[in-house]
């Protein structure tokens, strides 16, 4: 277990680099694994058959479609943030970063319905899937501002698949990213990004100074950094305050 000075936290979890091709791969934590179990096992108690997914059937498709075209890529929000934090984060899509020049030659085989995927629509940027038979969207992002995405992939096996991750530094520099004034973002998404980025440095205080001291980090990124530590740091508790604070009826 580690400390955060700064913060006054304790956090707990590491990732150590494994040998690789060039790649950037990481070896994955002992403890990824259940996580990401627990995230499947959440769809069997949604109800509504309308609202009924298998996103494990999903991301072998994605998978396999990225490795049979040697496109790389990796699983990028919330169903990468379940792999490093203590709480559950639904999630109902899945997303992916890959490369633009890359992934041109698999847009142009167009192999969706050998994957079970039909395209809902291409923007250049941004293309987003649909898996068929597990009711999933799959939004893939080339814009090359997230390429830093895949330096750094954490390998995770689901039925015997290498499925690729994003590393949580990398992961929490895109949602101190969206922190900044200039990074156009929606009101609501920009404090669920927050928000995520809490729960990341809740679990790694390792990658408190590889943020800071990052030279993609701007001056303005450090001083949101510090303003989070603060409030991380604040004392808080679930109690109501006493009653004599509220005005009487």
């Amino acid at each position: 277990m580690q400390t955060s000075q700064k913060c006054g936290l304790q956090f707990g979890g590491s990732f150590s680099p494994a040998a690789g091709d060039g790649a950037g791969i990481l070896t994955q934590m002992a403890a990824t694994s259940p996580r990401l179990e627990e995230l499947f096992s959440l769809e069997r108690l949604v109800v509504r058959e309308d609202l009924q997914q298998d996103k494990r059937a999903a991301l072998l498709a994605v998978a396999r479609m990225f490795d049979d075209h040697q496109v790389p890529y990796v699983v990028a929000g919330g169903i990468a943030l379940q792999l490093y934090n203590t709480n559950v984060r639904a999630t109902v899509d899945v997303d992916i970063v890959s490369l633009g020049d890359q992934f041109t030659r698999l847009k142009q085989a167009e192999p969706w319905g050998q994957y079970g995927f039909e395209l809902v629509f291409d923007r250049r940027r941004f293309i987003k899937l649909r898996h068929t038979a597990s009711n999933v969207e799959i939004d893939i992002n080339v814009d090359p501002r997230f390429a830093r995405l895949l330096s750094e992939r954490v390998a995770e096996t689901v039925d015997g698949q290498p499925i690729f991750f994003c590393s949580p530094t990398n992961l929490a520099f895109t949602k101190l990213r969206t922190q900044r004034s200039d990074w156009a973002r929606e009101p609501v998404k920009r404090l669920q990004d927050r928000v995520d980025l809490m729960t990341i440095l809740r679990a790694h205080p390792d990658m408190l100074e590889r943020l800071r001291s990052d030279p993609a980090t701007t001056d303005e990124m450090r001083r949101i950094l510090e303003d989070i530590c603060r409030e991380m740091g604040a004392p808080a508790g679930d109690d109501l305050p006493p009653e004599d604070e509220f005005p009487a009826d």
